[in-house]
């Protein structure tokens, strides 16, 4: 529990304790937006999971054993964007408040108070918003998409609102 005190003296009013009190729903700010941050990179990491290709199970008369053989691949234009090589995918990150990475010949930092989720892959942006080779299929921004299937009914502001009551 805070302890904040309240006096007055002659024509002041001093409140004292704010202090710990900052510094309280500072680290509470930073836990939210760590499961806020998680929890948006899991939602636009599945808008980039779509299925490239379908495989089905045969056995094989030489060895007996079984393998995956592709039976049928999905259009390339497809959301969530389907997965050829999983370099889109494994470019997309996300970093902790006060955290800084260096992906892709680019540096990421995120500020005390932020939480930031990338792409590094070249062609990210490319994608995203449906440019120069993907004009023909327009946008698919897995960032943007993933943004908001996670605050879906005020998420973001729920999970900050517990972390900070917590600390009250």
């Amino acid at each position: 529990m805070l302890d904040i005190r309240v006096t007055i003296e002659g024509h002041k009013v001093v409140i004292e304790g704010l202090q710990k009190l900052g510094t309280k729903i500072n680290a509470a700010t930073r836990r939210g937006l760590e499961r806020i941050g998680k929890g948006v990179f899991g939602e636009a990491y599945d808008w980039l999971s779509g299925t490239g290709s379908l495989y089905i199970q045969r056995l094989s008369k030489k060895t007996g054993k079984f393998y995956r053989q592709k039976f049928f691949t999905t259009s390339a234009g497809g959301y969530p964007v389907p997965v050829r090589s999983g370099h889109l995918r494994g470019r997309l990150a996300w970093l902790k408040p006060g955290e800084v990475k260096s992906a892709g010949g680019q540096t990421f930092f995120a500020f005390l108070n932020e939480t930031v989720i990338y792409n590094s892959a070249d062609y990210a942006e490319t994608i995203f918003e449906g440019k120069s080779t993907s004009s023909a299929y327009g946008p698919r921004d897995a960032l943007k998409d993933g943004l908001n299937r996670f605050n879906q009914g005020g998420k973001i502001n729920d999970i900050l609102e517990e972390e900070i009551h917590k600390e009250l």
